[in-house]
């Protein structure tokens, strides 16, 4: 299984949750694969205890070993400027 962990700042409008809805401020992301390339995507308020899944989750990767990358680029694209 492959796991990472982010902390970033939300954009504008937040994460969609299934759980609550948006989810605004500082936030964890939690991604995780396993071995068959279902990868799993749930955030957090930092620093607290529970996880939200965020909508749409869980992916069906076509190759397992795609989660690190994915994880990267993910964040990478919520740290964008907004428009």
């Amino acid at each position: 299984m492959s796991e990472r962990y982010s902390t970033f700042k939300a954009p504008r409008g937040g994460i969609m949750t299934t759980e609550v809805g948006a989810i605004t401020g500082e936030l964890e992301l939690h991604t995780a694969a396993d071995e068959n390339g279902l990868l799993a995507l749930h955030i957090r308020y930092a620093g607290a205890d529970e996880w939200y899944t965020i909508e749409g989750s869980p992916y069906q990767l076509h190759d397992a070993r795609d989660a690190d990358v994915l994880h990267t680029i993910l964040i990478e694209m919520l740290h964008r400027p907004q428009p």
